[in-house]
């Protein structure tokens, strides 16, 4: 049974989702089993279970203790697609579902440094998305993998050229008609607007540095979805990158009396920003940056850009206190850890500056 046209099933998926979303993770598997009463062997259904444990411990690496279920559900999705598609080598459903899978799991090897096993599954995404593209109009689902592969061809390998050697093999994309096919994603579709969302509001923060551009789609996640941590961090990256502090400020609060590392040290390193831009307090400002990079080492493998924040923001001080060479060795350390290009340039004038 189709379900790219079949609003009762949608529908189902959206509710899902929506339990996902919020954190309630037993609901969301309620509804999985029955949507795999009415979809059995849908790739449908293992994709939902792979993000019901991915949406457990966000954001998610391949160290994480629920990613091995995670993955396995992934693989299943796979498995699933090609049957389908042993059956339809047209069947967009199944090449959408694996062209997801393959696509995560790429994310997961990219980030944790495996160029190769990341490149093989781009690889299959590509084989896959190559078939798809030209048929975006026949269903808003197909627009969100489309508008990824349009924008993250031409951008990711000129933030991580180690890629750039390779990539060449992958047609070329297009970065405007991405951004565009992804916010149709966020508006109308039904199985992917919300991570269409998320990657969209990434892409406008850490890619584009717009934070004002981000605002509209965080803010909305975050009045979705009240009760998930990972919206709630983003959208106090980005009310901190446009100096809304007053609004920033709740979110801080909530986020460092959190139990996970990741999000501790996140509202305790937003603490130390706050400390220092609206009370100019610079002694609570360097006990909050460095009880976050503390806190942030039971999570060594998550938190780069909060940790360079932190690492800026002891650099401004240590340069506050006239202590230059502390002061560059935090900036060489923003500098080594940054992915986004703001904190690079501010720590690249602060060298200059005091060389």
């Amino acid at each position: 049974m189709p379900l790219f046209n079949n609003p009762e099933l949608l529908d189902m998926v959206d509710r899902g989702g929506d339990y996902i979303y919020n954190q309630d993770f037993k609901l969301a598997e309620k509804v999985i089993d029955s949507l795999e009463k009415k979809l059995p062997g849908h790739p449908i259904v293992p994709m939902m279970r792979a993000m019901n444990w991915a949406w457990r411990d966000q954001p998610l690496r391949t160290s994480s203790p629920v990613y091995a279920q995670h993955e396995k559900y992934l693989l299943e999705t796979i498995a699933a697609s090609k049957k389908i598609s042993n059956k339809d080598t047209n069947n967009l459903e199944a090449m959408f579902f694996e062209m997801s899978a393959h696509g995560l799991l790429a994310e997961y090897y990219a980030q944790e440094g495996s160029s190769f096993k990341a490149m093989s599954q781009a690889k299959q995404t590509y084989n896959l998305i190559k078939k798809t593209m030209e048929h975006t109009a026949k269903s808003p689902e197909l627009l969100f993998l489309a508008g990824l592969y349009n924008y993250f061809r031409e951008k990711y390998p000129e933030r991580h050229p180690i890629y750039k050697s390779v990539v060449w093999i992958f047609k070329s994309g297009d970065i405007e008609k991405g951004l565009i096919q992804l916010d149709s994603a966020v508006h109308h579709s039904k199985i992917v607007k919300i991570e269409a969302g998320l990657y969209l509001s990434y892409i406008w923060l850490r890619y584009e540095n717009r934070a004002d551009k981000a605002r509209y789609y965080l803010e909305r996640l975050h009045k979705m979805y009240p009760a998930n941590d990972y919206f709630k961090a983003k959208y106090l990256e980005c009310l901190i990158r446009q100096k809304d502090y007053t609004i920033a400020l709740p979110l801080i609060q909530a986020l460092e009396k959190h139990q996970k590392p990741y999000f501790k040290m996140c509202g305790e390193i937003f603490h130390g920003v706050y400390l220092e831009k609206v009370n100019y307090s610079m002694a609570e400002a360097k006990s909050y940056y460095e009880m976050g990079l503390a806190t942030g080492a039971e999570s060594p493998d998550r938190g780069e850009y909060y940790r360079s924040i932190a690492y800026l923001g002891l650099g401004r001080i240590a340069e506050t206190n006239s202590d230059l060479k502390l002061a560059a060795e935090y900036y060489e350390k923003t500098i080594d850890l940054d992915e986004t290009n703001w904190m690079t340039e501010e720590s690249e004038f602060r060298l200059e500056k005091i060389d």
